[in-house]
């Protein structure tokens, strides 16, 4: 179904009012600014208790995984507690209606139910609403294919009374512009996160590697990750008969431990992020004798409207060990060289880990890291980590 507007142009707006915010939030290139204008602009604009806004939606049904901000003025900001709520009651007082209302850019509590004076014995209004002394909520929703991506939420007291026609077609009015932001500022943020993935590629140089985004569509695939996947899937000898990027495709252990780590993801408790270099991982065997990927999951940090992705290493060995495993020291006269705290490092550098999330993991500055690596690279008479990787493995 789609829903037109009341009006695409900003006449229903008083003189003046609004068009400064609405001027920063098209200026706006990182996402403090875009949320500082777009607080600036609802404040111009509509009245309000409290404002809300959820944005970077897993599963928008679900109400899960999603990172939520009130406004620096609002009277109750959104905590823990008032998400888990939200989760609680809100698909069954939203989703009958947005299910027939899809792309719908904006609507008020009062369109949910037939009789809006008895809306308050509905459980959303008696556990969530009631609780902060909400009696209206006006919402502004930005679609992404059959989802909801992003969604503002306005409420009220009961004595600021009802969002009017008026305010509602204003809302309508600026939600265009709105998009435009989110849209620009998502292009920036992505860009962002493949340029770091590409650098943390390039100073790890691994043999085989897969860039997989938050939908499992490939964001980058090295040569080498081209022909072992083809391998994976095809066998050897099937291999040898085509080139591989004809018969690319992400081996099926590989997604499904793509699927394993995004419930994962999901389930866990609302916007809490892993410390850096702990991020979930899975390791997967093929059913070729001897091939093997280590799969993380990787969050955007510094970015709000950016979905996790999923780094990939592949790799050929002899056996199917894990990729973090590493011969014991007492069997191989090249570990026994080095002293525990070396052992240790250097089956981070095997487990596919850049110094930067060593350095996170084993507490360290990212220089003390470099240091200790070099002194590992003169004792085992190497000059690279892939070196490393099959000296010690060799």
């Amino acid at each position: 179904m789609s829903h037109a507007s009341p009006t695409q142009n900003l006449g229903l707006l008083p003189d003046g009012v609004g068009q400064g915010a609405l001027l920063n939030l098209h200026r706006a290139l990182e996402f403090d600014e875009l949320w500082g204008a777009l607080q600036g602009l609802f404040e111009d604009l509509v009245p309000h208790d409290t404002l809300v806004m959820s944005v970077n939606y897993l599963d928008w049904k679900q109400e899960a995984s999603t990172k939520r901000f009130s406004s620096g003025k609002s009277r109750h900001p959104h905590d823990e507690h008032a998400n888990q709520l939200v989760a609680a009651e809100g698909r069954a007082f939203f989703q009958p209606f947005l299910d027939l209302n899809h792309g719908l850019p904006a609507y008020q509590h009062s369109q949910l139910v037939s009789d809006p004076r008895k809306i308050d014995r509905a459980p959303y209004y008696r556990r969530y609403m009631s609780r902060y002394d909400w009696r209206y909520s006006a919402h502004l929703l930005f679609w992404h294919g059959r989802g909801v991506e992003t969604s503002f939420a306005l409420r009220r007291r009961a004595e600021q009374g009802d969002f009017t026609p008026r305010e509602m077609a204003m809302l309508h009015a600026v939600h265009p512009h709105i998009k435009v932001a989110f849209d620009r500022m998502k292009i920036f943020e992505q860009e962002r996160q493949r340029r770091r993935l590409l650098e943390g590629f390039y100073r790890a140089k691994p043999d085989a590697v897969l860039f997989l985004d938050w939908n499992l569509e490939p964001i980058y695939v090295s040569q080498d990750a081209l022909a072992l996947c083809a391998v994976w899937n095809l066998g050897h000898e099937r291999a040898r008969n085509y080139t591989p990027q004809a018969v690319f495709a992400i081996p099926e252990e590989i997604r499904a431990a793509c699927d394993e780590l995004r419930r994962e993801w999901q389930a866990r408790p609302g916007g809490s992020l892993p410390m850096e270099g702990h991020a979930p991982t899975r390791h997967v065997l093929s059913r070729q004798p001897g091939h093997e990927a280590l799969i993380a999951l990787r969050p955007e940090k510094n970015g709000t409207l950016t979905k996790p992705v999923f780094v990939a290493r592949l790799r050929v060995s002899a056996s199917a060990e894990p990729v973090t495993a590493l011969p014991e020291a007492g069997s191989d006269r090249r570990l026994r060289q080095l002293s525990p705290g070396e052992r240790e490092l250097v089956q981070l550098v095997c487990a596919g880990l850049t110094n930067k999330e060593i350095a996170a993991q084993l507490r360290k500055t990212e220089g003390s890291v470099k240091v200790q690596l070099s002194g590992v690279f003169q004792k085992l008479r190497v000059n690279s980590r892939a070196k490393l990787i099959v000296a010690l493995r060799g």
